[in-house]
């Protein structure tokens, strides 16, 4: 199924901007001294505090820092507490910093593509994750609306969910790509896994963009934060449930 950019609604800012100086990993160390080699490769595994710091509960390789512990807290939550902080959440438009620029560069021919959709159950939301190859971080915006469509034409993707959050996601692959190269045409997925995502549909790559499209239950308040990670940027959803 094809999709394109939308600009249907106002764009809001997202609350958890990404802090430039950190590069984003599953599995994080604490930053060292400022001027030590240790500090630099800690800080290629270390997510930024306003990030969440949990991976998707079907995340296969597990946590071997010796930040796990700390790694499992959620953020916006309090380790003493454990309380979600809900305010992080919302069911307004919202968009990456400085929307369509991405939120960092891109090194020259990274051709970030989508490559796996995955889900997972937490304590208070559940998660979506949008895998890529490549590098960097891309930019997005994020809305709920009406229908899907393909990118370019227009043309209307056909969708059982009454709750439509459409995604669009820029700094992919420059041009155009497709499953042939390598970019994830999601067609059909039923994975749901017992969350409240009942259906995903994702485009071709259109002039370094696409279009991810997740039918829900009902409109919820979800939240939106991106991975720079070794294998590749992780696009990640939390859905308040």
């Amino acid at each position: 199924m094809n999709d394109g950019l939308r600009g249907a609604a106002p764009w809001v800012m997202v609350s958890a901007a990404l802090a430039a100086s950190l590069v984003l990993s599953g599995c994080g160390d604490d930053l060292g001294a400022p001027d030590s080699e240790a500090q630099d490769s800690a800080a290629q595994e270390t997510p930024p505090l306003d990030e969440p710091t949990d991976e998707p509960a079907t995340q296969a390789e597990p946590a071997e820092s010796p930040t796990e512990e700390a790694e499992s807290t959620p953020a916006g939550t309090s380790e003493d507490s454990e309380v979600l902080d809900v305010s992080e959440f919302t069911a307004e438009s919202q968009e990456s910093s400085g929307f369509p620029d991405l939120l960092t560069e891109v090194p020259e021919e990274a051709d970030m593509l989508l490559s796996e959709v995955r889900v997972g159950i937490h304590e208070g939301y559940h998660r979506i994750v949008f895998d890529h190859s490549g590098a960097g971080a891309p930019g997005w915006v994020a809305e709920y609306v009406d229908e899907a469509v393909e990118p370019g034409s227009g043309l209307t993707i056909d969708m059982d969910s009454e709750t439509i959050l459409y995604l669009g996601v820029v700094g992919l692959e420059p041009g155009n790509a497709g499953q042939e190269d390598g970019q994830l045409e999601v067609v059909g997925w039923t994975d749901p896994q017992d969350t409240v995502f009942e259906e995903v549909a994702t485009t071709f790559v259109h002039h370094g963009s696409a279009s991810y499209y997740i039918g829900l239950d009902q409109e919820r308040e979800f939240r939106i934060s991106v991975w720079e990670h070794p294998n590749g940027p992780r696009l990640i959803i939390d859905v308040l449930v």
